[in-house]
């Protein structure tokens, strides 16, 4: 099938009018169907850290800079952010207002659903086994539009969730993969990180942040030696697995205090850190504030 360009400004305008309908906290809004979240800021935020889970956010309005280590990429409206494993990315907002706030559309999904789609499918793609960057960037089909418009039209409709929305999402996987782009969807996704036999390492270290390791260890799960772990693991995250095993854990400790964990030292025991104060001081490098104080600027706003 002849896929049509995304030059076609009535489709992400639908989007928008049916995004509108949400109401925000924080900036988010989970809608009844499970895997889709709408995103949303009334004005330009400064470089925040995060971690992109696996997942395909698709643009819908104004503009945002994600860094990948040293890599700057600029998307906007008609272009999509995926990743098949936990990312610790840097990104800004860098185009909003309250009369055009920038709205995304998160859908969260993994390697192995878009497996079962492209075997089932018998999708036919050029096999590449390059390594890049976890998270990426793409442009949206028509046609993977059309089903994201569905999914938030019956957003509000409970029998049509359960019986639609499982369908609707391995029909935008079809969409993805087989559009314009489809390849580079396949390899980025599934491919070059299977065949490099990082997947499986770079899910233990989510699964076990809290637990210590070695890079021997590491190595051996991924079946591969220790300096090609060192490679393939930095080209795939942009960092080393300590690295990588940081952040995830800092991550994790944000969420933690902003739930309401204020006792700074319980939490820095449940994310893996046997020392309060070095966890103070690598919260306080990677996030600007110390913990207590990072939890009372959250509490200000």
């Amino acid at each position: 099938m002849e896929n049509r360009a995304t030059d076609a400004p009535h489709d992400l305008s639908r989007l928008l009018e049916l995004a509108s309908r949400y109401s925000f906290i924080d900036g988010t809004s989970r809608t009844e169907i499970p895997y889709l979240t709408v995103l949303k800021e009334i004005k330009p935020i400064p470089v925040a850290q995060g971690v992109l889970g696996p997942s395909f956010c698709a643009v819908i309005q104004g503009k945002k800079l994600l860094q990948v280590g040293q890599d700057s990429i600029e998307y906007g409206a008609g272009n999509y952010l995926a990743s098949s494993i936990h990312m610790p990315l840097k990104g800004t907002v860098l185009q909003a207002s309250p009369e055009q706030p920038y709205v995304a559309l998160q859908i969260s999904l993994t390697a192995e659903e878009v497996t079962s789609v492209a075997l089932e499918a018998k999708v036919g793609v050029h096999a590449d086994k390059s390594l890049g960057a976890g998270a990426f960037v793409g442009e949206m089909n028509v046609e993977a539009l059309e089903v994201i418009e569905r999914l938030l039209r019956i957003s509000a409709d409970s029998r049509a969730i359960a019986f639609l929305a499982p369908a609707l999402k391995r029909e935008l996987l079809f969409r993805l993969l087989t559009g314009a782009g489809g390849d580079v969807f396949y390899n980025r996704m599934l491919l070059h990180q299977e065949a490099a036999g990082i997947q499986h390492v770079i899910q233990w270290i989510t699964a076990h942040y809290d637990s210590a390791f070695t890079i021997r260890q590491l190595a051996d799960l991924g079946n591969m030696s220790v300096s090609n772990l060192h490679h393939k693991f930095k080209a795939v995250t942009a960092m080393t697995p300590l690295q990588y095993q940081k952040r995830i854990r800092l991550q994790e400790a944000k969420r933690l205090l902003m739930g309401g964990n204020s006792d700074v030292t319980r939490t820095a025991s449940q994310v893996g850190y046997e020392s309060a104060t070095q966890f103070i001081r690598e919260y306080k490098r990677l996030f600007g504030l110390s913990p207590l104080r990072d939890v009372r600027a959250g509490i200000a706003k």
